[in-house]
């Protein structure tokens, strides 16, 4: 299950469509055979080593070729949009609290939820 689980975001980290055909899958289940060869990250928990693995997994899924441009805001997106909610749900959807957290303004955070599209969900009695 949880080969399955990587498949499916690995998909949605490498595709922008909305749609996944046949071809895609192929293509990723293929990579995952080349991808073995590359030595894995010991689970140190650190960032940084499975950001870097991640992105040699990224660019070796193109071959020969490079990626889109806007690599850059395309993994931008993909570390702050769970780095927000996460932040977002250990403040129980305090936004004041959740950008103080994270270094922010308060306006540059709910800017940023807006262009995410997070939904901001506060428990009941808030």
């Amino acid at each position: 299950m949880r080969e399955l689980e990587n498949l499916v975001r690995r998909l949605s980290a490498i595709y922008s469509q909305d749609t996944v055909t046949g071809e895609m899958v192929e293509n990723e289940l293929a990579s995952v055979g080349r991808a073995a060869l590359i030595d894995t990250p010991e689970r140190t928990g650190d960032l940084s080593d499975s950001v870097e693995h991640f992105l040699a997994e990224y660019f070796m899924s193109f071959g020969q070729e490079l990626p889109p441009a806007g690599l850059y805001t395309r993994i931008l997106r993909k570390v702050e949009f769970p780095l927000i909610t996460a932040t977002l749900a250990a403040t129980r959807g305090n936004q004041i609290r959740a950008a103080d957290l994270l270094g922010l303004n308060r306006n540059t955070l709910r800017k940023k939820i807006r262009d995410l599209g997070i939904k901001v969900i506060r428990p009941p009695g808030l």
